[in-house]
């Protein structure tokens, strides 16, 4: 573990980085999506998204276990987690599942919320998320 703490920096900016570009992703692809664009359903947009998230996934695995942490012990790790699967089918349902271009657009906005609060509880620390800092 020790020799995984000395690569923290490293692994917590290529973390970020993988979450910047994920999110990015989805939302350009979700957007192109909208607008009657085929290619975010191509294969290669397909496989970079995977590519990407294959990554951010190993680095916060990493993270954790650089860290010790448990996300059963630290509840707004498991809050993140969970959010991740609510944000997998607000995505799936956005880009795939969505007959109108009305449910596809409301699918994109509440994962592009579950994105965001994802991100908000990664940086408070907390379950809550943004929640946290209305009460500060």
């Amino acid at each position: 573990m020790q020799a995984l703490l000395e690569h923290y920096i490293t692994l917590r900016q290529l973390h970020v980085g993988f979450v910047t570009a994920s999110g990015s992703l989805f939302a350009l692809r979700a957007f192109a999506t909208l607008a009657g664009a085929r290619w975010p359903l191509s294969r290669p947009a397909r496989v970079a998204s995977w590519a990407i998230d294959t990554g951010l996934l190993s680095a916060g695995a990493l993270l954790w276990a650089a860290l010790q942490l448990n996300p059963v012990v630290q509840a707004w790790l498991g809050a993140k987690l969970l959010l991740l699967l609510v944000y997998i089918g607000l995505g799936t349902m956005a880009l795939r599942r969505a007959r109108t271009p009305l449910g596809r657009l409301a699918w994109t906005l509440a994962a592009l919320v579950c994105f965001a609060w994802i991100v908000g509880t990664a940086i408070a620390h907390d379950p809550y998320g943004p929640l946290r800092w209305l009460s500060t």
